[in-house]
């Protein structure tokens, strides 16, 4: 285009049709291009639907068991003191702390000089009052037979008297001879009360003389017993936690006094756990409880024998998992509630963890050592599935249309890793329903789901039933009639 053309094209622009002008081929050409384009076609999404792996419940008799954790201490400590007071002249070699000792071993010795003095004289004070005592049982003897020699002078002189008296008033007999005879008469008289006093005085002196014997006895006693105390032997098979004495020490007996403090010991035979269990997971362990076992005929049931019937069985092991496990016992029920905590208390305890050590596998039980308590009860149907197919109380089951439920579940015991439901009427899971036991996100109730059956959840299952379970094949209606039958 040329100079003047363009200047032709830039005057028209400046006219008042040049923009209207404009305006209309603009709205011809995107009408044109609106025209021109296809038809627009919608093709339907097909919707997605989440695979996810499942495992079947199954009902199995199985030990409900809860967890606790507790401390060790020794089922007996010693701490011996001084009963008499001396110097110490013997210690054992090998009274030390943390060394092991049988019973009966001598460990220390106290001078015992001044006890064997006292032993003789308590000896010899035993000996006279033994003697003191025989002497006079043989005086009263002696009074007895002289009292009657005497009452029998006495009838003598008696009669005589009364004969001289007769003859005197005749005149026979001079009134000298009457006098002397009745000097005679009461001096024999006189002897009879003085032997009939003695009768009456001896008993008194002969018990105070067994009260002295008795008493002699008893210092012969305290002195053989002060003795033996200067000999201080181990009273069990223990170990020793502590020693306060030394060689040529001056300890004083008994009391509170840290100066007669020898050493302290502790039982190897058996160790105790007071394990804390929580709460809510004990009241509902305590449903399977033997509720005779606590309304016996006696007013105060015997804990021994309701510890028994109730089949408890318990497992101790190392938190960490590092050891064996060792089987313990269940001892009694604590006394209290641990209000902060809200755990309630199991006595437990092991036996002879001293004679089960074994190097690297099984450490003996020491005081002080923090320990996991497994505690079961006895065999019950319950029905089985891991607990990680557990979500805050909810697990997720597959329905017959392949639809995703969420099942709120109520009461729930454990096994180790898994969760145990009892099959009632009231709870909303039962056997043979299909527990998804894969991650699910999100799971929302009545989603469409395609069911893989998890055989590694299923063989773990399986696997942490061990032989701890067994099957059964009661269906769910079946096993609310079984445990009905049973209660009754």
């Amino acid at each position: 285009m040329n100079f003047l053309g363009q200047v032709k094209i830039k005057s028209w622009l400046k006219t008042k049709v040049a923009f209207p002008v404009i305006v209309i081929l603009g709205l011809a050409v995107m009408v044109l291009i609106v025209k021109l384009q296809p038809d627009m076609k919608h093709k339907p999404v097909a919707s997605l639907i989440t695979p996810v792996n499942y495992i079947e419940v199954k009902p199995h008799l199985i030990k409900p068991e809860i967890i606790g954790y507790g401390v060790i201490k020794p089922d007996m400590t010693l701490q011996a003191k001084a009963e008499v007071s001396g110097r110490i002249t013997f210690i054992h070699p090998e009274l030390k702390k943390g060394e092991i000792l049988s019973q009966g071993t001598l460990l220390l010795t106290i001078d015992d000089k001044d006890y064997l003095l006292q032993l003789k004289q308590a000896q010899a004070d035993l000996l006279v009052n033994k003697a003191n005592l025989q002497e006079m049982t043989l005086i009263i003897e002696n009074n007895e037979l002289e009292l009657l020699l005497a009452l029998e002078k006495l009838q003598v002189r008696e009669a005589e008297y009364s004969r001289m008296l007769t003859l005197s008033q005749t005149g026979v007999v001079s009134k000298s001879s009457l006098n002397g005879e009745k000097q005679n008469l009461l001096k024999q008289k006189q002897e009879v009360q003085q032997l009939k006093n003695n009768k009456t005085i001896l008993p008194s002196t002969l018990a105070v003389m067994k009260a002295q014997l008795e008493i002699s006895k008893a210092k012969l006693e305290k002195s053989e017993r002060d003795l033996a105390r200067t000999q201080i032997t181990m009273p069990f098979d223990g170990r020793i936690s502590e020693v306060y004495t030394e060689l040529n020490q001056y300890v004083t007996a008994g009391g509170l006094s840290s100066a007669g403090q020898l050493f302290d010991a502790f039982t190897l035979n058996k160790v105790i756990i007071n394990a804390q269990f929580p709460l809510d997971l004990f009241r509902l362990f305590a449903q399977n409880f033997n509720k005779e076992a606590f309304t016996n005929n006696k007013n105060t049931p015997d804990m021994k024998d309701v510890v028994h019937s109730l089949g408890l069985t318990v497992m101790v092991k190392d938190p960490r998992g590092l050891f064996k496990a060792w089987p313990a016992k269940v001892e009694r029920f604590s006394d209290n509630l641990d209000a902060k905590s809200r755990t309630v208390g199991i006595i437990v305890s092991v036996s002879d963890s001293y004679k089960e050590i074994m190097p690297g596998t099984r450490p003996p039980l020491l005081e002080g050592m923090y320990m996991k308590v497994i505690l079961a009860g006895k065999p019950k149907e319950m029905l089985v599935f891991p607990r990680f197919a557990l979500h805050n109380k909810q697990v997720f089951i597959i329905d017959d249309k392949h639809l995703l439920q969420r099942i709120t579940l109520d009461n729930l015991q454990y096994h180790g890793d898994l969760l145990l439901v009892e099959p009632t009427k009231t709870q909303t899971i039962k056997a043979g329903d299909k527990v998804i036991t894969s991650d699910v996100f999100p799971a929302v109730n009545g989603m469409e789901v395609t069911p893989i059956l998890d055989d590694i959840a299923t063989k773990q299952t399986e696997l942490w039933l061990g032989n701890d379970s067994k099957p059964t094949n009661l269906t769910s209606t079946d096993s609310v009639a079984s445990n009905k039958a049973g209660a009754k």
